[in-house]
């Protein structure tokens, strides 16, 4: 059995879950959200075809599992929503654009007091220059608008998208590496995250294959014919001399 996480919205096995007052508490693997299903009625354990011990709860409002032949049954939890987390507020530039005490300045990575250097990026801390990990001016509004609009997940696609196109994805992954800096538990800033790395990962071919040989290797044949020539050329001309010696007896 799979449940989709709402948070993340993937398909993990169900492996583990608790009963919490009367209801499913499932823990996402993959971004650490907790989905909730209450069900209506006492959840009772009942016995699978294969012998292991399924859970179920009479919530079709709550819970809905879909089987089809052949696949696994898939079972879609609603998130229900606890007391909210503390997080940092989203309105100050610096806890936008910032890096919280003890952070690395540059991939955000935790630091010590004593460390001169990052163990996981090798940034001197002496040497690093802010200005080279400024945002654009459009980057940084958009990301200041984004934070109005946290929790809707399209806005954030929206920015990535800005940000791949315009050459910046490592920028706004700096930013949400930030985020979670200050918010570890933010499971929006890391499904952004994981968004972030697909998408730098995907590889786009720069050449058609078999268009042809390279602009480089064209301009060296070019030359290699040239000298070629000129070679040719100046043998022809040393044998012709050589002929014309001959010709006219003047053999020493």
């Amino acid at each position: 059995m799979k449940f989709q996480c709402e948070a993340c919205e993937r398909l993990i096995p169900l492996e583990s879950y608790r009963l919490e007052s009367g209801g499913l508490v499932v823990s996402c693997q993959r971004c650490g959200a907790e989905n909730r299903a209450r069900a209506a009625q006492p959840l009772v354990a009942s016995p699978s075809a294969g012998g292991e011990s399924l859970v179920s709860a009479r919530a079709p409002e709550d819970v809905a599992v879909a089987e089809a032949p052949g696949r696994a049954s898939v079972t879609a939890l609603r998130v229900l929503r606890g007391p909210e987390v503390d997080l940092p507020p989203l309105d100050d530039d610096d806890a936008l654009f910032e890096p919280p005490p003890g952070h690395c300045p540059k991939c955000v990575s935790t630091r010590r007091e004593v460390d001169t250097s990052c163990s996981q990026c090798g940034l001197v801390y002496a040497n690093f220059l802010e200005a080279e990990y400024v945002p654009s001016d459009t980057l940084a509004t958009e990301w200041r608008k984004l934070a109005v609009h946290w929790a809707q997940w399209e806005a954030h696609d929206r920015l990535l998208t800005l940000a791949m196109g315009r050459g910046e994805l490592a920028t706004v992954g700096r930013l949400y590496r930030v985020r979670l800096a200050r918010a570890p538990d933010d499971a929006v800033a890391q499904r952004a995250r994981e968004e972030i790395v697909r998408r730098a990962t995907v590889v786009v071919p720069t050449e058609v294959e078999g268009a042809g040989p390279s602009l480089l290797s064209r301009r060296m044949r070019g030359v290699a014919i040239a000298v070629l020539f000129l070679v040719v050329l100046l043998m022809s001309a040393f044998i012709i001399q050589r002929v014309g010696v001959l010709l006219s007896g003047d053999v020493p």
